[in-house]
């Protein structure tokens, strides 16, 4: 009623904080956005349909970005990417699920933390024309990694959205998935073992172990438990690596020194021939 009066006695206000300034209006101006926002409420079924389209929102949206990309010609597969990118928020004092996020920094000795938001970015890399052309992403999901979430989770979450819905462009195509090593955990890779269609390739961490497959000697059976793990091969530790059964050479060539190849730099000097 406060807001009512404001607005039949200053019918001629530009803003909102202007209505606020209004004698017949004896609260504050935050109270103003309140009264806006109470004003329009809907009835349970309309808000129940608004909740169901503005999940159905990023779907759609996702469908139409599919249906720009063309099908991968240099490459049998789809390519996406997927980390998480921080939003540093550090003066938001009263921005709500605000937390420590990782933040490099170039001091030594400062921790590389600092206060915000965290994202979740997964993406989808189209192959290149032409072999000199930038190769560019195109970001297809992004979700805010709230305080009881990790990266790793939302992560997840996203790739089941996009790989389970049917009418996108690689339903039932070979994708590959890239991510660094925070994405080689047990329980992400064996969420995304679901999903036939997707193998996933991610770093991982120079101190991680793994153990080789035991070997069966089916002639001299023992009772118990069968052996679940071989040797020991630490990433760290180079006596522990076993002989490879293949190696590969490739050679490439960047831009930069194509580029150089073509056009050979031209050093002068500007000596005094004095000295």
């Amino acid at each position: 009623m406060n807001l009512l009066d404001a607005l039949a006695g200053n019918t001629g206000a530009s803003s909102i904080v202007e209505l606020s300034l209004n004698p017949l209006f004896p609260r504050s101006y935050n109270s103003i956005y309140k009264a806006i926002k109470e004003s329009f409420n809907t009835t349970s079924q309309e808000a129940n349909n608004e909740v169901e389209e503005e999940k159905e929102e990023p779907n759609n949206l996702i469908r139409v970005v599919s249906e720009l990309i063309d099908e991968p010609q240099q490459r049998p597969f789809h390519l996406f990417a997927l980390d998480t990118t921080p939003h540093p928020r550090p003066y938001a004092r009263t921005l709500a699920d605000r937390g420590y996020i990782y933040q490099p920094n170039t001091i030594i000795g400062n921790k590389p933390i600092n206060i915000g938001h965290c994202y979740s970015i997964l993406s989808i890399e189209p192959s290149k024309e032409t072999g000199n052309a930038a190769p560019w992403s195109i970001p297809i999901s992004g979700e805010r990694v709230s305080l009881d979430k990790s990266g790793v989770e939302v992560g997840g979450e996203q790739i089941s959205s996009v790989m389970c819905d049917s009418s996108l462009l690689w339903d039932e195509k070979l994708c590959i998935l890239v991510a660094d090593s925070a994405y080689s955990q047990r329980s992400f890779l064996f969420e995304q073992s679901k999903h036939k269609n997707l193998v996933v390739i991610a770093r991982v961490r120079s101190n991680r172990i793994f153990y080789q497959s035991p070997i069966i000697d089916k002639s001299n059976k023992k009772r118990g438990c069968p052996k679940k793990y071989g040797e020991r091969f630490n990433l760290a530790e180079v006596e522990t690596w076993h002989e490879p059964d293949e190696t590969t050479l490739t050679q490439q060539t960047t831009r930069c020194m194509s580029h150089f190849k073509h056009n050979p730099p031209c050093l002068a000097s500007n000596v005094d021939e004095g000295n």
